[in-house]
């Protein structure tokens, strides 16, 4: 199926522009032009500016939006309430709130996300049936508000200098690099 934009000002590579014509194959922009807006092309009022990229997001770090800080808080106060959040979430709810995470994402003009996924296993470090059910959760999340994603899996071998990883933090950790490399793999 083919789709045809008319933009009144597309922002591209060399600046903004007038009358930019976008043509899309299915999920692919295959023609950019300029020109008068063609019979049947859909009209974009304003600037069109590319798609975003979020290279850094922590999709579960959302429920910790104003109610992280305490007092006058500081870094071990936000870690607190970081694991309190860790604790709690299941397959379930990390989907129904990475879909809301990614969702903002998508209303804010981002299109791909690279999310640093860290939440691995369940409440006392055991893998679920599937070791990367968190994940296929954030993928699953990000497709449903169209986003492109990239996992950032990120291996957790100890909860602080030369301590192992304790409370929520058994979450996080695969036990060693090894393990770590073969869910990551799979």
């Amino acid at each position: 199926m083919s789709l045809t934009y008319w933009c009144e000002q597309a922002w591209l590579p060399d600046g903004v522009a007038e009358g930019v014509l976008v043509v899309v194959e299915g999920d692919r922009i295959t023609r950019i032009g300029q020109g008068p807006p063609p019979p049947g092309a859909e009209r974009l009022a304003g600037l069109t500016v590319p798609g975003l990229a979020n290279a850094h997001s922590h999709a579960f770090h959302r429920a910790l939006r104003g109610v992280a800080q305490e007092g006058k808080g500081d870094f071990w106060t936000w870690r607190e309430r970081m694991y309190d959040v860790a604790a709690r979430l299941d397959p379930d709810s990390y989907l129904r709130l990475a879909t809301a995470v990614y969702a903002e994402m998508a209303l804010a003009g981002v299109t791909c996300v690279g999310e640093f996924h860290y939440l691995h296993h369940g409440p006392d470090g055991t893998p679920y049936d599937d070791p990367n059910t968190m994940g296929h959760a954030l993928v699953q999340a990000a497709r449903a508000a169209g986003l492109r994603v990239t996992l950032l899996d990120t291996c957790y071998l100890t909860g602080g200098i030369g301590a192992p990883l304790s409370g929520p933090q058994v979450r996080f950790g695969d036990g060693d690099a090894e393990r770590w490399a073969a869910r990551a793999d799979a």
